[in-house]
């Protein structure tokens, strides 16, 4: 148990540490720390599969300044873990992990917003040093520091917790377990729910209507929806980029105070009308 404790601990680690070390490219998210803790545990489709339903769940979850939401590393490394290694059930294993990171935000935000303020004097001291190395080791030893504390509530999760998580799933009646599924398939929607809330405009409307036509009623899978909507982008921004430029040309103009100019500024601003 020991073993399979330090190993979630190290994947948890590894993630945090890329994250805010190394100009946080989103490793911490479900999908990549599913990716990492599918390679550490030997079943990658598994990782995947459980880090794209958790980032369904939270993909409108945003972490903004000392307000925290969940802390998706945890839960996705406990979440591959006590599937791959303990033999749980995914839908058991997903409103499971839910909860763990929501209860491991509280470390969390305590390591955030109370310990790492002790960090500060020694930033400060580096700093007056004016010696890169000096700089550079306050930069990288302070992200191990705090990413080990981080990952600990992982370690303690699966050394104390998953044991007794996975017997007390063997005593549970099939019914039970069935309603952890539907819950499971459930909390996607929420997620997707949250994430229209801080979307939502009138104006963009139109293209949710047209996934959902493209989805119910033309059967189109989401890879081929993707690149609709890749197409979609790139006209809107080519669109923009050529009113842009048409806007410049006029306020060129205007500026310059010459008068044969006024045709010519018609003309734009008549192109730039049915652009």
């Amino acid at each position: 148990m020991f073993d399979i404790a330090l190993i979630a601990f190290l994947t948890a680690f590894f993630c945090y540490y890329v994250q805010w070390t190394f100009g946080q490219p989103m490793i911490e998210q479900p999908l990549g720390a599913g990716l990492v803790a599918g390679i550490v545990f030997g079943d990658i489709t598994t990782g995947i599969m459980i880090g794209a339903a958790l980032q369904a769940i939270f993909i409108g979850s945003v972490n903004v300044g000392g307000a925290t939401s969940a802390d998706t590393t945890a839960g996705t490394v406990l979440a591959v873990c006590f599937v791959v290694h303990f033999g749980m059930d995914q839908g058991v294993a997903i409103p499971l992990a839910v909860a763990a990171a929501i209860f491991v935000n509280i470390v969390y935000s305590l390591i955030f917003n109370v310990i790492t303020s002790f960090w500060a004097p020694v930033i400060d001291w580096a700093a007056s040093k004016g010696d890169k190395k000096s700089i550079m080791l306050c930069h990288l030893g302070g992200g191990v520091l705090m990413n080990l504390l981080l990952a600990a509530p992982t370690f303690f999760a699966v050394y104390i917790g998953a044991e007794p998580a996975a017997q007390l799933m063997d005593m549970v009646p099939q019914a039970v377990i069935n309603g952890f599924n539907a819950a499971s398939g459930l909390l996607p929607a929420v997620g997707m729910a949250l994430l229209l809330r801080m979307l939502w405009d009138n104006k963009i409307a139109v293209y949710f209507l047209l996934g959902f036509v493209m989805v119910q009623y033309l059967g189109m899978p989401m890879v081929a929806i993707a690149a609709v909507g890749i197409v979609i982008i790139v006209v809107s921004a080519l669109r923009e980029l050529e009113s842009r430029d048409l806007r410049n040309q006029i306020r060129t103009l205007r500026e310059s105070g010459v008068s044969a100019g006024a045709t010519t500024v018609a003309e734009i601003e008549e192109e730039d009308f049915f652009a």
